[in-house]
């Protein structure tokens, strides 16, 4: 449409979109212009620079203490630890030092500061000036940041030109950033294209626990560098760099919208979040973290002892009274100008206000600047492990199915090695940070009492997708071709949206009661067997074992033994008269040319003698057995046996997988105390309180499944992989066709 045509309120509104765009300040301008100013060593700027110190003109980075503090167990006193430590630089072990970068003069005029004393934020131009682009120092006195500003007033843009800032002031190997942002857009551009050398981590979730457990980690790396300090009789981080002339860099936790993390939280989340932020604000000045906490307001958050150790704070504009909680008075709310903000480092007295002009970073450039500083990355060598968690990206079930064929050999071998595992299973991503590059959960099934698996969710959905990823993991075990799945189909709707029948290679599905029948006798009959051969010792001879171990066979073949059967296994069991175990093939292979009798009668004795022989545990006795009870809510009361089946199951090769999408049935306690492997998902917390698990807020549509095992008190968290459900179609009477 021109401009003729327009009224004059659109005109006025285009005029002054226009004279806005006009005012910006485009960020990249902002960086020449820095650069230019550093280049010059201006007094205005020049002051707030150290230049980075190389050794030979590399920059020795070692890895966080966290990784190698053990190594130090063994010294004894402080200066053994020193000697060890300088050592260990010296030689460049692997085990503490991390990469070695040698120095890089084509660097395009940036990374030329050193966050050895300290971090600098560059709001942008002081009082509008170009000669000004003056910094706010987050080191010994403010160590921690806030920064606050309504909707629209800019802080996203903020946000940015900081760590634009702090990417170009920077080498990668001063400074580890790391940024969770609740509103899941802003900071997730940051690695979705490029893995930006400098930072190691992006939240772009709403998980309460993702961000928990990230700050979590930090917290441990802050307390480690502490304990690491002490050893070798160190402060805080710029000694032990300048003293033993390596890198160890800074750490900054941006976080955005970081009110939610409160208000999301619940009671226990909120103790550990103001547990863990105490204890970084007291311990980060001498270990070198710093935090960035931005929202709209500051109500319902930190305690007023965690808020008083962020000093350095910046005001966008918003309410009078917001900017005198955060800035110490009123100023902000005097802001009517976009791309203004106003920093106050403690004093917080109007007077002491500095107001900055902020660079804007367009679209356009966002990508660009963040491409040179990538490749810039490249061209010095610099590697880094970047760890990127988007709570509504998802992978598809064709990524389990590669990770599941890469680790069968390992898989193999774990299985191989120890007995007392029944298999390992592969859940998928972490809900949790940890700093490794793929971050898959497993859980390995391990045999005993009540080791069961239970799957409980007041979504049906979910309750199939848990048994699909159950069932590829059983699929492709490198005991595959041994399972047997028996699957009593309880609930017509999960069976709908997934036929775990035809998932299931060697699988019996039953639609009764007879299944228990069935379960029950293989169960007896393996305890049966496992009990006979425990008690061989009570037995005069091997002849009379013989006896027994028959009868016994006889009756898991034809359940009750005829006085003819009796009188021919006594005939037989002569042939073992003033033998030896060691006996029995000889002994097996001269009954069967005198006798006409079924091999598997020889089963237990056999047995017995693979066990004493071979040395074969008795767990390699029986094929391993999965069994589905689908819909346990709806099979009504399960048999008085099944108890002690489902308690001791494990023992037997056997194991259960126990479904539910109702907690309100009779034998939902027997059915959940005989599971230690939980899963469940959902916002109903009625099911976690009788689970006894943690609840956290979650969406509604969470992609993520909560996982427990109730013996070690463990709980984790996983993503969801990709899968379509069958689509149930309810059937109805069209009767508009019908009637009409």
């Amino acid at each position: 449409m021109s401009e003729e045509m327009l009224t004059l309120d659109d005109l006025a509104k285009l005029k002054k979109q226009r004279e806005e765009e006009k005012s910006k300040l485009p960020y990249k301008a902002y960086l020449d212009n820095l650069k230019t100013l550093v280049d010059e060593r201006n007094p205005k700027i020049y002051p707030a620079i150290k230049e980075p110190k190389t050794y030979n003109n590399q920059y020795v980075c070692i890895k966080e203490p966290l990784e190698f503090i053990e190594m130090f167990n063994g010294c004894n006193g402080q200066d053994e630890c020193k000697s060890l430590f300088q050592t260990l630089v010296d030689e460049r072990n692997p085990r503490v030092v991390d990469q070695v970068i040698n120095k890089c003069e084509d660097v395009d005029g940036v990374w030329f500061n050193t966050t050895q004393n300290g971090i600098n934020l560059r709001p942008g131009l002081k009082d509008e000036e170009w000669s000004s682009p003056t910094t706010i120092t987050l080191g010994d006195d403010a160590v921690h940041s806030l920064v606050a500003g309504r909707t629209g007033s800019g802080k996203s843009v903020f946000l940015n030109s900081i760590i634009f800032s702090l990417l170009a002031e920077y080498a990668p190997w001063e400074l580890d950033l790391y940024l969770a942002d609740f509103k899941k857009v802003e900071f997730s551009r940051y690695l979705s294209k490029y893995d930006v050398p400098h930072i190691k981590a992006v939240a772009a979730t709403s998980e309460i626990r993702y961000v928990l457990s990230l700050l979590n980690y930090l917290a441990s790396c802050m307390i480690a560098r502490q304990n690491f300090f002490a050893l070798i009789g160190q402060q805080k981080l710029s000694e032990v760099r300048e003293k033993y002339q390596i890198v160890l860099p800074r750490v900054l936790l941006i976080v955005d919208e970081f009110q939610q993390l409160f208000l999301e939280a619940t009671p226990r989340e909120a103790t550990q979040i103001t547990d863990l932020l105490t204890s970084i604000t007291k311990l980060g000045r001498a270990t070198g973290f710093h935090l960035m906490f931005a929202s709209q307001e500051m109500s319902g958050t930190m305690s007023q002892n965690v808020f008083s150790n962020f000093k350095a704070r910046f005001a966008l504009a918003c309410d009078a009274e917001v900017s005198s909680r955060v800035l110490g008075n009123s100023g902000a709310a005097n802001l009517e100008k976009k791309g203004l903000v106003l920093a106050n480092v403690g004093a917080g007295k109007e007077d002491t206000n500095q107001l900055f002009k902020v660079p804007f970073v367009s679209e356009e450039y966002f990508y660009e600047y963040l491409q040179e500083i990538t490749d810039l990355g490249s061209k010095v060598k610099f590697n880094s492990v970047h760890k990127f968690y988007q709570e509504d990206s998802i992978k598809g079930m064709d990524e389990l199915s590669n990770v599941l064929d890469r680790i069968k050999n390992v898989r193999a071998e774990y299985l191989k090695k120890n007995s007392s595992i029944f298999d390992i299973v592969t859940l998928g991503e972490a809900v949790v940070f940890n700093y490794r590059k793929y971050d898959y959960e497993t859980v390995f099934l391990e045999r005993g009492v009540r080791k069961n698996i239970g799957v409980f969710s007041p979504i049906v959905d979910d309750t199939v997708y848990v048994c699909k990823l159950l069932a590829e993991n059983f699929k492709s075990s490198p005991k595959a071709e041994d399972y047997q799945h028996h699957i009593l189909a309880g609930n017509d709707l999960f069976m709908k949206k997934m036929d775990l029948g035809r998932e299931l290679n060697n699988s019996i599905v039953y639609n009764s009661i007879e299944f228990f029948d069935e379960i029950i006798r293989v169960f007896k009959k393996r305890r049966g067997e496992a009990e006979l051969i425990r008690s061989y010792q009570r037995y005069p001879s091997l002849k009379e074992f013989a006896y027994v171990a028959f009868c016994l066979r006889a009756e898991h073949v034809m359940e009750k033994v005829s006085e003819e059967d009796k009188l021919r296994f006594k005939n037989v069991i002569m042939y073992y008269e003033n033998k030896t175990i060691a006996d029995i093939p000889d002994i097996q292979k001269a009954i069967l040319e005198d006798y006409d009798i079924g091999e598997s009668y020889f089963r237990i004795i056999n047995l017995l003698y693979e066990k004493e022989i071979h040395g074969k545990s008795m767990i390699e006795f029986w094929k391993p057995r999965v069994c589905w009870i689908i819909g346990a809510e709806m099979v009504g009361k399960f048999p008085k046996e099944m108890e002690s089946v489902l308690t001791d199951a494990m023992n037997y090769n056997m194991l259960f997988v126990l479904v539910a999408s109702n907690n309100d049935f009779n034998d939902f306690y027997m059915c959940h105390k005989a599971c230690d492997y939980l899963f469940v998902t959902g916002n109903n917390e009625s099911y976690y309180n009788k689970l006894r698990l943690p609840f956290t807020h979650k969406s509604e549509n969470s992609i993520a499944v909560d996982f427990a095992i109730s013996s070690s008190a463990t709980q984790r968290s996983f993503k969801k992989f990709k899968y379509e459900l069958q689509e149930v179609v309810v059937p109805e009477i069209d009767f508009d066709a019908i009637l009409n």
